[in-house]
């Protein structure tokens, strides 16, 4: 039985990163860097919105959070974006293992570190095992319930890209570990809607219903699901720049399953859907002005120009509102919680 190593000859259409990090770090470093998308920056905040808007949420939620300052709060932001760095890395270092036979049949993929033949089978699962141990320590000062949410997000995520072998519904698996992140952040700031269920509770059928019953459960519940279905449209969109490709490869999925023509009503409603979720979980809560007319508003606003501007036949058209233009839904919903909060404070 041969060793697989890694190959280093020249593969067509691959160019090495030389921005940011990839200016400084050694070529042998190159691949690793890739796998965690060090390279990319829009799937970062794909991650890292759920955690700001979850903050945002557990900062306004009973008992409200005068005693977190600004300086406070920039270095948990901050603190949590190394977190989502390594996360990202290991479910994407993942992801790309599990789907290096189907990146060799997509244009956009197959350059990738495992497809080029840069980063060996084993050597990517060895890096996966290696981001998980940073993960844990960087997670470690946060406490038990902390380390189960993120834990239970990462089962979520591990299972997304088998979902494409079977399921056209990958992206709403996708939802349940992204969106996941509003748990991971209330629960670091104290607030944890499952605690009831998470504290070894030894009646289950009694700490169940205090934490479903729990106005704060609800009003995250009602979120959590907003972020499901953000997830869908963003993804859905991402989705279509690989579509002809997916279509020979047999990648299942909803940018496939909805077709170029269905994509958009289909995003539509989803996207009233996640607004309305929106307004229930500022309703539930009992939040203000500031959420209602910055978040759901400005929410609504940029969803309907991303799903009526978006060109889903353009691959780059379907990435930049993947990206950027995402972004701008996840901005204003964190906007409208933050704006909630500082007015708030003021009254302290």
């Amino acid at each position: 039985m041969t060793k697989e190593l890694p190959n280093t000859d020249p593969v067509e259409g691959y160019k090495r990163p030389i921005h940011g990090i990839f200016r400084f770090i050694p070529d042998a470093w190159v691949p690793y860097a890739e796998l965690m998308r060090l390279d990319r920056q829009s799937g970062f905040w794909a991650f890292y919105w759920h955690y700001l808007i979850g903050f945002g949420f557990a900062l306004n939620a009973h008992p409200f959070s005068s005693d977190v300052d600004l300086k406070s709060l920039f270095f948990l932001t901050a603190y949590l974006g190394l977190w989502i760095t390594v996360f990202r890395g290991i479910t994407c270092t993942w992801n790309d293992n599990l789907d290096q036979d189907f990146d060799r049949q997509v244009a956009r993929c197959r350059t990738r570190p495992i497809p080029r033949g840069a980063v060996t089978t084993l050597q990517a699962h060895v890096f996966t095992a290696v981001q998980i141990a940073a993960g844990v320590c960087i997670l470690l000062p946060f406490g038990s319930s902390v380390m189960i949410h993120a834990s239970v997000d990462g089962v979520l995520l591990f299972i997304y890209p088998l979902l494409k072998r079977c399921t056209d519904f990958p992206q709403v698996e996708l939802g349940f570990g992204l969106s996941y992140a509003v748990f991971i952040a209330s629960s670091i700031l104290g607030k944890d809607p499952l605690a009831p269920i998470l504290n070894s509770c030894a009646d289950f059928s009694t700490c169940l219903p205090q934490a479903v019953e729990s106005p704060f459960a609800t009003s995250v519940g009602y979120l959590y699901v907003a972020g499901i279905l953000w997830c869908i449209i963003f993804d859905t969109v991402y989705a279509h720049q690989d579509y002809d490709d997916d279509l020979k490869a047999g990648v299942k999925g909803l940018a496939v399953r909805l077709g170029k023509q269905g994509t958009k009503p289909a995003l539509s409603l989803a996207a009233t859907a996640q607004v309305c979720c929106l307004v229930l979980a500022g309703l539930y809560e009992g939040l203000g002005i500031p959420y209602y007319t910055v978040s759901c508003g400005g929410a609504a606003i940029t969803l309907a120009t991303m799903i009526w501007a978006v060109d889903l036949s353009d691959g780059k058209s379907c990435a930049w509102w993947f990206g950027p233009g995402s972004g701008y839904v996840g901005a204003t919903i964190t906007l409208g919680l933050l704006s909630e909060f500082w007015l708030k404070r003021q009254q302290y």
